[in-house]
């Protein structure tokens, strides 16, 4: 494997782990505070890290969204709307249904790489994120038997965050890191900012601690992921996401004592064996080219 494609893998299992980290605390704090608070904290510590990475580097913002154009708009909106509907349908639905639901994002993002980054997806990336899939619906035994609403806002969750992705990998051509980062923070902060304010709740010191942690992870999540985008095709990079459902399992089994049923280390050995295919796949690709 080339090395761009190794260090956006590496990248893609490194975000996947800060995103589940995040996931900890959104939880941790979700008794006290609701979830456009959340939402806000969550884009607002990456708006200031993006904004002084920005400042530092000394890029020319407006030229650099001009240059983005409407490819940088959709991938901020498309992600912020994506954050919306996940957060209403994580809280009007079973957990499992929507957690399975949302993990079809990388699906959506091999359907719109072909038509919108000219991208060749391979038979065998599309078995694997098919075998991944089935690794998610093993471990996480969704019922659907929620409403149908929620369960339709999780679908559609999953499909703009997956036109959110491949608009991302699209905008790198034009648009540099950072200056992505901002944007969507941007956007998003003040978005949910104005949606918070009819039900704000002042945080305790404990609270305000723990969404700090959700907003540095979640910045960290975000950074690694982009630059993975940067790096490789967004059809190849995108099955390794699947690896949240990991490193969520054992999360949850260490700090919330959740169990660890043989179903769930079932479906964990089925997303690592699809991840590793891809991974060796890749590798023979880069070999023989």
């Amino acid at each position: 494997m080339g090395r761009r494609k190794t260090r956006a893998v590496t990248l893609m299992l490194l975000s996947s782990l800060s995103f589940s980290i995040m996931q900890v605390f959104v939880k941790m704090s979700s008794t006290e505070v609701g979830t456009f608070e959340q939402v806000f904290f969550r884009n607002l510590i990456s708006m200031i890290i993006a904004g002084v990475t920005v400042y530092r580097a000394k890029l020319d913002l407006i030229p650099e969204i001009k240059k983005g154009g409407l490819a940088l708009w959709g991938r901020s909106f498309f992600g912020f709307l994506g954050i919306v509907l996940f957060f209403y349908a994580t809280g009007h639905a079973r957990q499992a249904d929507v957690a399975m639901l949302n993990r079809a994002s990388p699906v959506f993002v091999t359907i719109f790489a072909g038509p919108i980054l000219k991208e060749k997806v391979s038979k065998v990336q599309v078995c694997a994120v098919a075998l991944c899939l089935v690794g998610a619906y093993i471990s996480m035994q969704p019922s659907f038997d929620s409403n149908p609403l929620p369960l339709l806002c999780a679908l559609g969750a999953a499909m703009v965050a997956g036109l959110a992705y491949t608009l991302l990998s699209y905008t790198k051509r034009f648009t540099s890191a950072p200056v992505i980062i901002f944007h969507f923070s941007l956007l998003s902060t003040v978005c949910a900012g104005l949606l918070m304010i009819p039900g704000f709740v002042l945080p305790s010191p404990k609270a305000m601690g723990m969404l700090l942690m959700v907003g540095l992870f979640a910045a960290g999540g975000q950074y690694l992921l982009t630059y993975a985008y940067q790096q490789a095709p967004a059809s190849e990079v995108s099955i390794y996401q699947y690896s949240g459902v990991v490193f969520t399992a054992l999360l949850s089994y260490l700090i919330f004592h959740e169990t660890l049923t043989a179903t769930s280390i079932i479906g964990a050995i089925v997303i690592l064996a699809a991840i590793f295919w891809v991974f060796e796949y890749s590798k023979r690709k880069t070999v023989k080219n």
